[in-house]
């Protein structure tokens, strides 16, 4: 067989006394059909392509961001992200096979973009309040790594990934953040710390002192002006930005200018080559970018709120609330979460109202997939059939009480919808208790945990557990259309036109 190098092809040649002879034919050089990138144009294209793909998404973290919701923080996740990425500087060694490499990626892709479907499909409202759709960004960048890169510097990056995914979700952020108080300044404080470990991944290229000193450092610098920045009248989002995204960009400029002198030279001389690309290659991944942005939502409009009176709850006839505290360490200091008793009814089921209140309506958005009821197994909304005491945007969730085992009647029915009450919103809940004798009352309202919100839901689904609505006694929906109506004529309801129309 002949053996192609360049435009030398050598050949071995049999002779008639049976002994092979060696010759070189040297020919013209061929135009290559494959590009040879160095590392900033295939860096570049990586970012392109996952801005073609999902840039709407982003866009709607921004908007989200300067609405007032408290994940602003995925705002310069993806600058954290490329800076770490950016200090894998050097090709791994070995030789690569980009056909190989091809097929990694397209597996990982399929299996991973077709599992964050079939759960989102599975527990839609658990997956709404993780937001699992961000972890598409994660996987289609991880692909287009796979294939620009190779499957050795994919895996060689493995803090990277483990870094984007932790930061893509924003429910164990809001969760941490609600342990620490639930303020803004433990929010942007938090933000500051995912910046500084990101200056600590990204400074791998230094000495272990100087990094970690880069590391506090930046920190140190980005909690000061956390602290000395007035929250209550700069917006969250320009904190977060300048101590999570530019104050970490700096730090490893410094870093990168201090240490360049001291860096070790590479005299192995073991090859470092990057995967040659073909035009077919680059063509797939500009053509999946394109149907991805094609089929991704293009962001969620502005929820069609209805305005009410201020006093409504004291025109539907409530009074003395229970206050529940918890809800400032999700909502914010300004929030409140107040039960309301309804009076009972003979032979109905008993009901409450609990209202969420809050001057920040992009929080309520931040929880509006979360479930704030015991519940043994992960639920789902449904819209609210549309009759004429019903708010618009109302929803139903309830449990399965055809599968109770403990007899303890904790099942429970709620409608939920939000509105404008003079310059707040409010997110209001009725909740029916499910045993229709009228003395077991609804739950009480809980704060969120990890428990409730990751590892109960992965247990039940690895059980493979049938996903069952049950049925609800019409007594129990009934109650809750009452005191639907009851509150919305006290109300006066009025439907407000969404923004721009």
């Amino acid at each position: 067989m002949p053996d192609i190098d360049g435009s030398v092809i050598t050949a071995r040649v049999a002779t008639p006394d049976t002994r092979a002879s060696s010759v070189s034919i040297t020919s013209e050089a061929t135009p290559s059909r494959r590009s040879d990138l160095g590392m900033w144009p295939r860096m570049a294209a990586v970012i392109v392509l996952s801005g073609v793909a999902y840039g709407v998404s982003y866009g709607q973290i921004v908007a989200d961001a300067i609405a007032g919701s408290r994940t602003a923080y995925l705002v310069v996740v993806p600058v954290l992200a490329a800076l770490i990425a950016f200090s894998y500087r050097s090709a791994p060694r070995g030789v690569g096979d980009s056909e190989s490499d091809s097929i990694a990626a397209a597996l990982f892709g399929i299996i991973g973009l077709s599992a964050i479907h079939l759960i989102s499909q599975r527990t839609p409202a658990l997956a709404g309040l993780w937001r699992l759709q961000l972890l598409e960004v994660v996987v289609w960048f991880g692909c287009a790594v796979v294939v620009l890169f190779g499957v050795r510097r994919a895996v060689q990056m493995w803090e990277m990934w483990l870094f984007a995914v932790l930061s893509a979700t924003p429910l164990p952020f809001l969760l941490a953040t609600a342990a620490l108080g639930g303020s803004d300044l433990a929010g942007a404080l938090l933000a500051a710390a995912l910046g500084a470990v990101a200056v600590f991944l990204a400074g791998r290229f230094a000495p272990i002192v100087p990094r970690v000193g880069t590391a506090l450092g930046s920190f140190a610098v980005a909690a000061t002006v956390v602290v000395l920045a007035p929250l209550g009248h700069v917006s969250l989002l320009l904190v977060i930005v300048a101590t999570s995204g530019l104050i970490p960009v700096l730090a490893i400029a410094a870093l990168s200018g201090a240490t360049a002198a001291r860096r070790p030279i590479d005299q192995s001389g073991a090859p470092r080559t990057y995967p040659r690309l073909s035009r077919i290659s680059l063509g797939v991944l500009i053509a999946t970018s394109l149907v991805l942005l094609a089929i991704n939502p293009a962001g969620t409009a502005s929820p069609v709120l209805s305005t009410v009176s201020p006093d409504w709850m004291k025109q539907a006839g409530l009074s003395a609330p229970t206050s529940f505290p918890f809800i400032t360490r999700f909502l914010g200091p300004d929030s409140t979460l107040d039960r309301y008793e309804v009076p009972r009814v003979a032979g109905m089921p008993a009901a409450a109202v609990d209202v969420m209140t809050t001057a920040n309506a992009a929080t309520l958005q931040d929880f509006v997939d979360a479930v704030w009821y015991p519940s043994s197994r992960p639920l789902d909304y449904s819209p609210a059939e549309p009759t004429g005491a019903m708010p618009p945007g109302a929803r139903v969730i309830y449990t399965n009480a055809d599968t109770a085992t403990d007899g303890g009647g904790g099942d429970w029915y709620a409608v939920t919808w939000m509105w404008h009450s003079g310059d707040v919103t409010q997110q209001v809940t009725v909740t029916v208790s499910q045993t229709i004798d009228g003395l077991q009352p609804p739950p009480a309202p809980e704060g969120l945990s990890l428990v409730e919100t990751a590892l109960r839901p992965a247990m039940w689904l690895a059980r493979q557990q049938p996903h069952q609505t049950g049925l609800v006694d019409p007594r129990v929906s009934q109650r809750a259309a009452q005191v639907v109506g009851l509150l919305v004529r006290g109300g006066a309801v009025a439907v407000e036109a969404p923004p721009g129309a």
